[in-house]
């Protein structure tokens, strides 16, 4: 009986050593926001260990960031796309990334050294979201085209442009058992198809309305949002709609599950998150988290917290239990969402260039350089921006002429090849106004 007795206190001893062994992540742990981006943030992928993030921006940017402190630290500051990054996703058994942007390409990281190792280049159309089977072998791309893309993550090729949507792509997700990939459109439907062939096999539902997001709960289940506002979960086996989890006033533009399984929930144009549990799919928390729609959220394993991202230029860590909402911190409107001036002209610069411009000397990380002493520069010579090759090879210098052609004509005109996005001013009178105050706005100070 002694003997048993031992053998049993020596098995609990061992099993409380290494749960206490493990570390435990409080709130107090984690950064309580992100900040070092430029533009509005597009997505958030957190690491399955909780200790990095990615984040990727309008600002043309990805960061990976160091988790394991009360302040976010950036590693590094990852540009190679020529345009807003619309996801970034860790590759699993692998120090890597993966990477969609505007710019039509996909991107494949080293995040030991922050560097582009391939950029995988097709037609120059919005590319949204990128999925990575959970073996790490296969990259999964949502196209504006109306395909979705397959990628060998080993060979860093595509294999296959999948064709079945009627209408722009706007998301992907595998099977758990890395079989099969889900697509979901514009259209409506969400599909199936065969790996690693990449062969359609059949619609899984058919939704009244555009599909945003889509993310697998399980071997059957899927979960999804939509752009009237409705988010449910559909049985992979019976091709249909099995529950509702809300229907909403805005746009669902996110959905997500944790790593675990356990938790499930979704981020709508209104700001608000709602996060489920994935088995009985109740209710355990919501909250209006941001102004403006959350673009994305992520979970951090082995906690109840998550970091969430939209038209802030900063990530925000919500807590989600025991209960805490956040305290919305941030400038609202926005810079970009002046409506109101008494200068014309600077309204102009809100609208059409502040998302991407600064107007001081110490203006980075945003998707263009500095406009501080911008009449009279060269264009693509500020150091430390990172030009397209048309900017770099450019005789354009900055004036009141060439920025006044610049937004009659489009950049894409004027300058084939710049990654600068197309913002247009018909009315002379509102060009005339731009040009006048940005010639006053970014005079160098005397």
């Amino acid at each position: 009986m002694r003997r048993v007795l031992q053998c049993w206190t020596t098995g609990l001893l061992a099993l409380l050593a290494c749960v206490f062994a493990q570390p435990i992540a409080l709130a107090n742990d984690l950064p309580k926001k992100l900040v070092g981006h430029g533009g509005p943030i597009k997505s958030i992928s957190v690491s399955a260990d909780g200790k990095r993030a990615l984040t990727a921006s309008f600002d043309y940017s990805i960061i990976l960031w160091d988790m394991t402190g009360p302040e976010g630290k950036i590693v590094h500051r990852m540009i190679g796309h020529d345009g807003a990054v619309n996801d970034a996703v860790f590759v699993p058994y692998q120090d890597r990334a993966v990477s969609v942007s505007d710019d039509g390409s996909l991107g494949i990281w080293d995040l030991q050294t922050g560097k582009l190792v391939k950029r995988i280049q097709a037609d120059p159309v919005k590319v949204l979201d990128v999925a990575v089977s959970r073996d790490g072998r296969y990259a999964a791309a949502a196209r504006w085209d109306g395909t979705a893309r397959l990628y060998d993550l080993e060979k860093r090729t595509q294999i296959a442009a999948l064709k079945g949507h009627r209408g722009n792509v706007n998301s992907v997700a595998f099977s758990t058992d890395g079989s099969k990939l889900y697509s979901s459109a514009y259209d409506g439907q969400i599909i199936e198809w065969s790996l690693p062939d990449g062969k359609l096999q059949r619609p899984i539902y058919r939704h009244g309305w555009g599909i945003n997001s889509i993310a697998t709960m399980d071997a059957d289940r899927l979960l999804f949002g939509a752009i009237n506002g409705v988010a449910g979960v559909v049985s992979i086996a019976k091709t249909e709609k099995i529950a509702d989890l809300a229907q909403r006033e805005r746009p669902i533009q996110t959905v997500k599950v944790s790593a675990d399984g356990a938790l499930a929930g979704f981020g709508d144009g209104s700001g608000r998150v709602a996060i489920f549990h994935s088995d009985a799919l109740a209710l355990m928390e919501q909250s209006n988290v941001a102004y403006g729609p959350v673009w994305d959220f992520d979970f951090v394993a082995g906690t109840s917290q998550l970091y969430h991202v939209g038209m802030d230029d900063f990530a925000v860590r919500w807590q989600i239990s025991p209960r805490k909402l956040s305290k919305i911190e941030t400038n609202h409107p926005h810079r970009f969402q002046l409506t109101e001036s008494d200068d014309p002209g600077e309204l102009e610069f809100r609208r059409k260039c502040s998302v991407c411009h600064t107007l001081t000397p110490d203006g980075a990380n945003r998707a263009g350089p500095t406009l501080y002493a911008v009449f009279g520069r060269k264009a693509g010579t500020l150091p430390g921006y990172v030009y397209s090759k048309a900017l770099r090879q450019s005789d354009v210098v900055w004036g009141e002429r060439t920025i006044g052609r610049l937004f009659a004509d489009g950049p894409d005109i004027m300058m084939p090849g710049t990654k600068m996005p197309i913002q247009k001013l018909k009315s002379v009178t509102r060009r005339d106004d731009l040009i006048r105050f940005l010639k006053q706005a970014t005079a160098p100070k005397q």
